[in-house]
């Protein structure tokens, strides 16, 4: 097959591309010792490297299906988002109905970081305690 007749379908000029992309990355990576000056150009050029899945979604169904369940997925992020939301909202001001006025108390878990007295502290102490903080 000669290069012009290679060239003419658009995934073999993108399979070259990626290629091309990743020699240069491996050259690049042994050629510079220093890490700070190379940080750049390797993570721009290792961005070929990924753009080798786009090749296998075009062909393959099974990864096709798997990558557009996951598209489907996200669509419901900002309702669990919501609903998050709604229950450190409700969370937070029973919180501070109920431990407001609890006097803090320097060298205890009662202090000026961890309190219910205002809306924006409960809201943080409540996302302290779902994380694992406390």
């Amino acid at each position: 097959m000669s290069p012009q007749h290679y060239f003419c379908d658009a995934w073999n000029t993108f399979d070259a591309l990626i290629v091309v992309g990743s020699v240069v990355d491996i050259a690049v990576t042994e050629v510079n010792s220093s890490e700070d000056s190379s940080r750049i150009s390797i993570t721009f050029f290792r961005l070929f490297r990924v753009m080798r899945l786009v090749k296998l979604l075009s062909k393959g169904e099974g990864i096709r299906t798997l990558l557009w369940t996951f598209v489907k997925s996200f669509q419901a992020l900002p309702y669990v988002a919501l609903l998050i939301a709604m229950i450190f909202f409700i969370y937070a001001v029973i919180g501070m109905q109920t431990f407001g006025k609890v006097a803090l108390q320097d060298g205890t878990q009662i202090n000026r970081n961890n309190n219910f007295q205002t809306f924006p502290q409960a809201v943080l102490l409540l996302f302290r305690i779902e994380e694992g903080f406390l």
